[in-house]
């Protein structure tokens, strides 16, 4: 070790062992790799050849049955057949075609023993053997093996006695074909193959008996129907624990026999009843080979062990540097944000692509801060163009959108935790971006708290394309308000075409506009319309004519109606309005505040209107403002009531004469509403209007009747205000309940005697 440390003290020593020790690892694990995928191949193939093996003689077994048990099918339903079943004394005479057919068939497949056919009385009608082999009694037994199967017409295998040895058994595989049981009642008779399974083992194997390869074919009740070492057939080997696991369908397994571990492949024949069974001690063999690789393997494994042991022991020397490089880095703030990674290589290839991002990130926000900042304070118009033109979110003079949002917590309160807010601003921004991408490229910006602007830049303006992303955007509002428990604000500018250079100022008059919005409660999207207006004073005289007559709900209506005409406003416009409009107030109401206050009182009003957060709220402080205003003039009303009444008595008996005399003509020369004044002197008078107006009429009547006899009735009406003679006559009537000419007439002839009685 000693002698290792004095050779490797230069890094390139140190390298170059390092290099090395690596190397030599590396190929041993290849050599590894290479072993076990050489193996696997080889075992693979092994099951391959063995599966096609025994498909092949799946095949051939499977065919030879199904051969057997057609031909005994269509002996079975021929008129011989029949013939030979149901006949009780058989001539065979009348049969000699169907024999030699039945024998031509027997002689061509060297597996077929006979053919026999059982007549409906349960006796051999007809035996026909060939030179295969020769079963002594087969005539009697095969009845009796019939019986003893309860009448089954399956097939079964069984071993008979061979004529030319006692000791000699025939292995036979017997295919019965019956429409019923021998032991039913109703038994016809039936026809019988027999097999002789040596045969078939010939024609299925060779004659080479291998140790270490076996293949074997068991029918349902694990009796040896094949075996390639051409012994056992016909045995019974249910007991056996490797057929009981074949017969419970298992298809491979390993199991440990006469001393040796035996690999099982195994699968129903295409034949219904039969399993074919592959036995082989291969995979042993392998294993055995495998031990010697192994104890190889772990020798060089022991000594790649050693290797890279000292390996390492070099190499914490090289890298320590390295490593506290690494270590140091990993206490960064940007590895604080990245995944584990015990790889340091690794760690450090994600640490400068995180740097990058970071960097990226770092301008991105700087570049979108800067766009923000500038949108909301209107300035750098023509910076902010260029900028948006680099990023891509307005390309040339193409046609583009803005689209600002503003979502707030249906009760107004602003409660949410700020990775609840977070929550909110994601979901909001990326159900906006959705519905918006389909039409244009949508870049998203986070103008302020819960306010936020999509801008949608397209390549080509289509007709209608404003109404369709209206819709959208009211979608779009409607899945968040649904989503979660805010109300969503949104306007959508008109098609801008200026490559930009508007935006900003386009963003400040829809932020404005969007703000008096939501103050006024409007949630329906609409289409900013951009235009320069000055403030207007349509409906602020409305406002002051209810709040002279004390007409609270006509003023409160005439409120609702100079809100809704300001909802799309910018909101410094609205202000102006509201303010205006709240001046007029308070001077129609001669409030002191306002009066004395100057300059003092309007700023005043500018901070209440600041203040106020919904329409509610203003509709309460502007009802306020009516009912402060409303006590003032009534207080001022009291002082001058009597003098203004006086006014109208006096022009009253001085214009009587004036047919247009009325409430309304009243009511104007004292610049108060004509339902006011008839309330005002029905108190000072204590009568109505007209009724004052005809009382004085009818005692100036009355007076020119009696003071200018001359005169006719009808100078008379016109002296008195009348156009119409009759109409007047009408009214003099009711009032003094005679006509006038009665009532002159009545009052000369009265004064004539009054008269000459003082002459008297």
């Amino acid at each position: 070790m000693k002698w290792l440390r004095e050779r490797t003290k230069s890094l390139f020593s140190k390298t170059l062992l390092g290099m090395l020790s690596v190397s030599l690892t590396v190929l041993i694990i290849v050599a590894a790799i290479l072993f076990a995928w050489f193996r696997s191949q080889m075992v693979k193939g092994y099951y391959e050849l063995t599966r096609a093996a025994m498909g092949n003689t799946d095949a051939v077994f499977s065919r030879s049955i199904a051969d057997a048990k057609n031909m005994i099918t269509e002996w079975y339903a021929s008129p011989d057949g029949v013939s030979l079943r149901l006949e009780a004394d058989t001539q065979f005479v009348n049969h000699i075609s169907f024999i030699n057919k039945a024998l031509s068939m027997l002689n061509s497949n060297a597996y077929l023993q006979s053919a026999c056919f059982i007549n409906y009385q349960r006796q051999m009608a007809l035996n026909v053997g060939s030179s295969v082999s020769y079963p002594e009694n087969l005539d009697r037994i095969l009845i009796e093996k019939m019986s003893e199967k309860n009448g089954r017409n399956q097939a079964f295998i069984w071993n008979v006695k061979s004529r030319r040895s006692n000791q000699e058994m025939i292995p036979l595989l017997t295919i019965p074909m019956a429409e019923t049981a021998m032991n039913d009642s109703n038994f016809y008779g039936m026809a019988v193959i027999n097999i002789d399974l040596r045969q078939m083992n010939k024609s299925l194997f060779s004659n080479q008996k291998e140790e270490q390869f076996r293949m074997i074919i068991l029918d349902k009740a694990g009796m040896v129907v094949a075996n390639s070492n051409l012994e056992h057939l016909g045995e019974d080997w249910s007991g056996k624990e490797w057929v009981q696991r074949v017969l419970a369908d298992e298809n491979q397994f390993e199991l440990k026999e006469d001393g040796k571990r035996w690999e099982y492949l195994s699968f129903p024949t295409r034949q219904d009843g039969f399993y074919i069974v592959a036995q082989t001690d291969y995979v042993t063999q392998i294993v055995n080979i495998n031990y010697v690789f192994y104890i190889v393997f772990a020798v060089i494994i022991t000594a790649a062990a050693a290797i890279i042991v000292m390996m390492l022991l070099v190499s914490r020397r090289i890298f320590r540097p390295f490593t506290t490089m690494v270590g140091n880095l990993k206490q960064s703030q940007i590895a604080e944000e990245m995944e584990p990674e015990t790889d340091e290589v690794a760690f450090l290839e994600h640490f400068y692509q995180g740097i990058s991002t970071h960097i990226e990130t770092l301008n991105e926000k700087k570049e979108n801060d800067f766009i923000v900042k500038n949108l909301l304070l209107g300035n750098q118009r023509k910076e902010i163009q260029l900028l948006m033109q680099q990023k891509g979110i307005i390309s040339g003079s193409n046609p583009y959108y803005m689209i600002v949002v503003f979502v707030e917590n249906k009760d107004h309160a602003d409660g949410l935790s700020m990775q609840e807010y977070d929550m909110l601003r994601n979901m909001v921004s990326g159900v906006f971006s959705s519905a918006l991408d389909q039409y244009g490229h949508c870049t998203y910006f986070e103008v302020g708290l819960r306010r936020m602007l999509f801008m949608v830049s397209r390549e080509h303006e289509e007709e209608q394309q404003e109404q369709r992303i209206l819709e959208a955007v009211e979608k779009a509002k409607n899945s968040v308000q649904r989503l979660s428990q805010v109300r969503a604000f949104a306007i959508v500018s008109h098609c801008l075409r200026d490559g930009g250079s508007e935006c900003v100022r386009c963003f400040v008059r829809m932020n404005d506009s969007l703000k008096t919005r939501h103050l006024l409660g409007c949630e329906e999207t609409v289409i900013f319309e951009d235009k320069e207006e000055n403030i207007p004073e349509v409906g602020t005289e409305t406002i002051i004519n209810c709040l002279k007559l004390r007409d609270k709900a006509g003023y409160m209506e005439a409120v609702e109606e100079l809100l809704a005409g300001c909802e799309q406003m910018p909101y410094g416009q609205f202000a102006a309005r509201l303010e205006l409009v709240a001046e007029s107030i308070l001077k129609a109401g001669k409030v002191a505040r306002h009066a004395e206050q100057g300059e003092e009182g309007r700023l005043s009003l500018k901070e209440r209107i600041a203040s106020l957060t919904g329409k509610e709220e203003m509709l309460l402080w502007l009802e306020s403002l009516y009912d402060e205003a409303a006590i003032q003039i009534s207080k001022i009303s009291n002082h001058s009531t009597a003098a203004m009444m006086e006014e109208a008595v006096d022009y009253i008996r001085n214009n009587y004469d004036d047919s247009n005399l009325n409430v309304n003509l009243l009511a104007d020369k004292l610049k108060i509403s004509a339902a006011y004044f008839g309330k005002l002197f029905t108190e000072f008078t204590g009568s109505r209007t007209l009724d004052y107006i005809l009382k004085v009429r009818m005692e100036k009547a009355r007076d020119l009747l009696l003071a200018e006899p001359e005169k006719d009735i009808a100078q008379i009406a016109d002296a008195v205000g009348y156009n119409n003679s009759t109409y007047f006559t009408t009214a003099f009537k009711k009032f003094y309940g005679v006509t006038p000419s009665r009532f002159r007439d009545y009052h000369v002839v009265s004064g004539m005697t009054e008269t000459q009685n003082d002459n008297e």
